[in-house]
C-alpha cells in the first residue's frame, strides 16, 4: 500500500511539476505505403546508417551505391538480400523504383549528388557537414528548402531521448540563467583505412586530408556546437579555434587535436576540445547555470543542482549518480515507460531500446515525414546554420584568427 502511495505522489508531482515529461512521442510510420531507399556512399558510417535503416519500418533498401567496391561488398552483406548495386550514383537516380536516397559520401561530393536527386525528384537525407565551402553548403540548403520532396540533414543528437528529455529541463529553468556551456569528444583512433590499393589513398581516407575534409571539426564538433545552439536557443556570434597533429605524424593534414572557444550573445562561452589521440572521458556535453549543472553522455543524463537552487518538487523520487566529486539526479528519458510498467523512474536506469537510438529515431523520423507529408524537424534551415558554424571554425583554425559569425550569414538567403 505504501508503494502504490508513493507511485500516486510521484505522479502528481511530476504532472505538477511538469519537468519529468519525457521525450516527445516519436512518430509511428503510417501505413501508406513502403518507402524504398538508397544509401550512397557505404563507407564506414553510411554502412551504420544502413544497419539502422533496414530496421526501420516502412523502408526498404533496394539500392547501393559507392565507387569502392570491398565498401559496397561490406553493405551489400548487411542487407542479407540480393539489391541492386552501383558504382555510379546517377544510376540510382535514374532508377523510378528509388523513393529517397541517404547521401552518406565525403561532403565535397555532396553539392553534385543532392542538387541531382532532388531535381530527379528524389526524397534526400544529407548528411553533415552539408558541404566544405558556405557557398556550396547554401545551394544544397537553398535547393532542399525549395524542394517538393523532404530533404532531411543528420543532425541525428537532436533525435537522442536524453538529449530530447534534458532539452525541456532548460527550457524549464531548472538550471537558472545558463552560464556556460564545455563540452569534449575524446577516442584513441587514426581514423586511418587501409585500403587494397595506394591509388585508392584519398578516395578511403578522405576525412585525414584539406581538399575532402574539414577534419574533427566538421565530421565531429559540428554536432556538439549544434547541441550547445539547441539547449540554448542562441546562435554563436564568434569562434576561435586550435589544432595540431599530436600523434599521429602518417601523413595526413588535418589535426588529430583540436581546441575551440564560441562565444554566445550576454557572455556566454562554450569551451571544447576533441582528440584522436585519447579515450579518457570519451564524449559528453555539460551546460552550467546559476541553479544547476546538466550533464549529458550518449543515453545518460545527470542534473546537479546548486545550494540555493529552488526545490523542483520530483527530487525526493529521483536516482542519485554521483560523477567525481559531485552528486546529483538522474534524468530518466523513458520515465512514461517504466510507469506504464508499474515501475518507479527514480528506481530504473535507462536501457536504451532500438528506438531509443539516434540514428534510428532520426531515419524514423525521414521515413515518416515521407509517408505523411510532413516537415522534417532538421531540415534545411538547420542544416546550413550547422555546417556554416563548424566551416567558421576551420577558418578560424587555418587563419590563426577568430572569425566573427553574422546573422545574415546563417540565413537561407543572404
Amino acid at each position: 500500500m505504501a508503494q502504490e502511495l508513493t507511485r500516486r505522489e510521484f505522479l502528481k508531482a511530476t504532472a505538477l511539476a511538469g519537468l519529468l515529461t519525457v521525450v516527445a512521442k516519436r512518430p509511428t510510420p503510417s501505413a501508406q505505403g513502403t518507402v524504398n531507399c538508397a544509401v550512397i556512399g557505404t563507407g564506414e558510417y553510411g554502412r551504420e546508417l544502413l544497419g539502422y535503416l533496414i530496421k526501420v519500418p516502412n523502408a526498404k533498401v533496394v539500392a547501393l551505391c559507392d565507387i569502392y567496391e570491398p565498401h559496397l561488398k561490406k553493405a551489400q552483406d548487411i542487407v542479407g538480400q540480393p539489391v541492386a548495386a552501383h558504382t555510379d550514383y546517377r544510376r540510382v537516380l535514374d532508377d523510378k523504383n528509388v523513393h529517397a536516397v541517404i547521401v552518406a559520401t565525403p561532403p565535397h561530393t555532396h553539392k553534385q549528388i543532392v542538387l541531382e536527386a532532388l531535381q530527379a525528384g528524389k526524397h534526400v537525407w544529407c548528411e553533415p557537414p552539408l558541404a566544405l565551402t558556405v557557398e556550396e553548403a547554401r545551394a544544397i540548403a537553398q535547393a532542399g528548402a525549395k524542394a517538393n520532396t523532404v530533404f532531411q540533414v543528420g543532425l541525428q543528437r537532436r533525435y537522442n531521448p536524453a538529449y530530447e528529455h534534458a532539452v525541456k529541463f532548460m527550457r524549464t529553468g531548472a538550471i537558472g540563467k545558463p552560464t556556460l556551456v564545455h563540452a569534449q569528444w575524446h577516442r584513441k583512433t587514426s581514423w586511418r583505412r587501409p585500403v587494397r590499393e595506394a591509388a585508392w589513398e584519398r578516395q578511403v581516407n578522405w576525412k585525414l586530408y584539406r581538399e575532402t575534409s574539414g577534419g574533427l571539426f566538421t565530421e565531429v564538433a559540428l554536432h556538439q556546437f549544434d547541441g550547445a545552439r539547441w539547449f540554448l536557443r542562441a546562435q554563436p556570434i564568434s569562434v576561435a579555434a586550435w589544432g595540431s597533429i599530436v600523434l599521429w605524424q602518417d601523413g595526413r593534414e588535418v589535426p588529430d587535436t583540436i581546441q575551440c572557444v564560441l562565444e554566445f550573445p550576454d557572455g556566454v562561452r562554450m569551451t571544447y576540445q576533441a582528440t584522436l589521440t585519447n579515450s579518457y572521458q570519451g564524449a559528453f556535453d555539460l551546460f552550467a547555470g546559476e541553479f544547476g549543472t546538466i550533464y549529458l553522455s550518449g543515453f545518460y543524463g545527470v542534473l546537479f543542482k546548486e545550494a540555493d537552487a529552488p526545490s523542483l518538487g520530483w527530487e525526493v523520487y529521483a536516482k542519485r549518480e554521483r560523477i567525481a566529486q559531485s552528486e546529483g539526479f538522474l534524468l530518466v528519458a523513458n520515465a512514461t515507460k517504466l510507469i506504464e510498467q508499474g515501475k518507479l523512474p527514480g528506481e530504473e536506469g535507462f536501457q536504451p531500446a532500438l528506438e531509443d537510438h539516434e540514428q534510428f529515431a532520426a531515419l524514423s523520423h525521414f521515413i515518416t515525414a515521407i509517408t505523411e507529408g510532413k516537415k522534417p524537424m532538421t531540415g534545411a534551415a538547420e542544416g546550413l546554420e550547422a555546417t556554416i558554424v563548424a566551416l567558421k571554425a576551420v577558418q578560424a583554425w587555418q587563419t590563426g584568427t577568430p572569425q566573427t559569425i553574422k546573422a545574415s550569414e546563417l540565413q537561407l538567403s543572404e
